[in-house]
């Protein structure tokens, strides 16, 4: 009886790391091509916002005359930089004309980006022990020869996440979990709403559209990884139950 009753808790850990893991994953090799953000300047009308609210913007001047190449560079130095602790916000420039520098960000904008690279920072030390704990399950499951669960109870472990994430998005919309979240997450008395003309970083971002696909890429990145590592598994635990 208590076999029975410790199976779903036990598929539930095991899913909800091997989740994680797959997220991390996915989060390294997005961020290794810059979250394709080229292709999304190009297909989800980040140039075409630029252009349009470039010259209204309150505080900055000639963003809407840089590049494409350019906005790329400033995107990675923005992702370099809230990985590290946030060191370099405040030297991040653009060059609207030859030999003219000017900073991208303004103060409640590097506050906010400080604000997310404490976030980041905090989700990078817990990446090893994260690592530390699904594997040590893994090890389990082989050691002991607990059956890895099979995809019908992977989904049913998980039905209420998942059934709770999309009542969410489907009642309110995902722009406003998005800002629940932000609300959430972040202090009080810190901005974390840009209009696009007072914030280069929300134009060049299109936010919160540009979160969406990234967001969307993350989770069929992850869940092609959880596949592949799911099965990988299956594989070794067979091999190991015929040697």
């Amino acid at each position: 009886m208590f076999k029975k009753s410790i199976l779903p808790l036990r598929n539930l850990v095991y899913s909800t790391l091997s989740l994680i893991l797959c997220l991390y994953l996915s989060w390294h090799v997005l961020f290794s091509v810059d979250f394709f953000y080229g292709f999304w300047h190009d297909n989800i009308g980040i140039a075409e916002t630029i252009a349009e609210t470039g010259p209204q913007n309150r505080y900055r001047s000639g963003f809407e005359d840089t590049d494409r190449a350019q906005r790329i560079a400033i995107f990675q130095q923005i992702c370099q930089a809230v990985t590290q602790q946030g060191h370099g916000l405040q030297d991040i420039y653009y060059s609207p004309k030859a030999n003219v520098k000017i900073p991208l960000l303004h103060h409640a904008e590097i506050v906010h980006l400080q604000d997310v690279s404490n976030l980041i920072t905090l989700t990078q030390k817990l990446e090893p022990y994260m690592l530390a704990l699904w594997l040590g399950l893994v090890t389990l499951f082989m050691i002991r020869s607990w059956p890895l669960p099979s995809y019908k109870q992977l989904l049913a472990v998980n039905s209420v996440l998942l059934g709770g994430v999309a009542i969410a998005v489907i009642s309110v919309g995902w722009v406003e979990v998005f800002y629940a979240a932000h609300r959430w997450i972040f202090p009080d008395d810190h901005q974390w709403f840009f209009f696009y003309q007072e914030s280069l970083m929300s134009m060049m971002m299109k936010a919160p559209d540009l979160f969406l696909y990234i967001g969307i890429s993350m989770g069929l990145l992850a869940a092609a990884f959880f596949g592949l590592i799911h099965a990988g598994l299956h594989f070794i635990q067979k091999k190991m139950a015929a040697s």
